[in-house]
């Protein structure tokens, strides 16, 4: 008995030693940091992507698609932008963090935090510095940790049952002539050279031309209207499917869209469309209804769907460093 006692107790203190250990290993920070409050302006820029994925604009040459070598410096971005970043948000969730569109959604942060349609949220500056082969992912972790320290955040994630659009293929097991798997013989490269303007600008491919880079939805070119022209290279048709709002506009798509494609693995895609006056019931654009399903060969259903938004339970405005 006295032997069981023994090892009992030797157990709980191990496992006390584990928990600790674990909770230690969770916990990712970088190893300086800076946060200051910019109210001088200027314009807005960062050495690492700030998205996951859903860029919009045309990818910049200076856009690395890496984390920089661990050295992160971002100026002049409201706090939202830093949120997104830490947690991989999707377009979905950004939409209903900065602005509480959606019907069933609303989890709009403070105004200072994410502003509105207006802007007029806070900017805020901020330098870190991480080991050199620091991830983009673990880069994440490490703003988590930061945003909790100085800003005092405290999240969680909750899942609503909301009104959606559910894309699915306008004929079964059919694609269209825009939509098609990603090949394995491409090599997507993480890093755009300096001043290589041509590859900046586009990669050519079946589909048309896509981004110079995988894993985002961006601008390509486009001699008719660089605005509501897009692709992916070596996408999930779930990225395509929780851009689709922001890349349309609220007023096109009013909804959350969510993947019922069935579609597995990772796509190359390019969707144009003009942009026209004319409208169909408040929920699509028949332009963009008519590109969406003519080009790749989908369509948007009415349903509803659980959609996972985060929550923010406690924020307040910096520390001093």
């Amino acid at each position: 008995m006295l032997m069981f006692r023994k090892m009992l107790c030797v157990a709980v203190v191990f496992a006390g030693v584990a928990s600790r250990a674990q909770t230690t290993e969770a916990k990712v920070e970088f190893d300086v940091a800076s946060v200051r409050q910019n109210k001088a302006g200027g314009a807005q820029h960062s050495n690492v992507p700030l998205d996951s994925g859903n860029v919009y604009s045309a990818i910049d040459p200076s856009d690395g698609r890496t984390a920089a070598g661990g050295f992160f410096v971002a100026t002049n971005y409201p706090l939202w932008r830093y949120i997104v970043f830490a947690y991989k948000l999707s377009g979905t969730q950004e939409m209903v963090l900065r602005l509480g569109y959606f019907e069933g959604l609303d989890a709009k942060a403070p105004k200072w935090v994410a502003g509105g349609f207006e802007g007029n949220a806070d900017k805020f500056n901020i330098e870190a510095r991480a080991p050199e082969n620091t991830s983009i992912d673990q880069m994440r972790l490490m703003m988590q940790s930061l945003l909790a320290e100085r800003f005092h955040l405290v999240v969680h994630h909750e899942t609503h049952e909301a009104p959606a659009f559910a894309l699915v293929l306008a004929r079964p097991g059919a694609a269209g002539p825009h939509l098609q798997p990603h090949p394995a013989s491409d090599v997507c490269p993480e890093l755009i050279v300096a001043g290589d303007k041509a590859a900046a600008a586009t990669s050519h491919s079946a589909v048309g031309e896509l981004p110079p880079v995988c894993g985002v939805v961006a601008h390509v070119p486009s001699e008719k209207n660089l605005r509501t022209s897009y692709g992916g290279r070596g996408v999930p048709l779930s990225l395509l499917a929780t851009s689709l709002p922001t890349m349309t506009g609220l007023a096109i798509i009013s909804r959350p869209v969510v993947d019922q494609t069935g579609f597995a693995g990772l796509y190359d895609f390019t969707l144009q469309w003009e942009v026209t006056n004319e409208t169909e019931t408040g929920d699509n654009t028949a332009a963009f209804r008519s590109a969406l399903k003519g080009q790749l060969g989908l369509e948007l259903k009415p349903t509803r769907a659980p959609i996972d938004i985060l929550v923010i339970d406690h924020v307040e405005h910096p520390s001093e460093n």
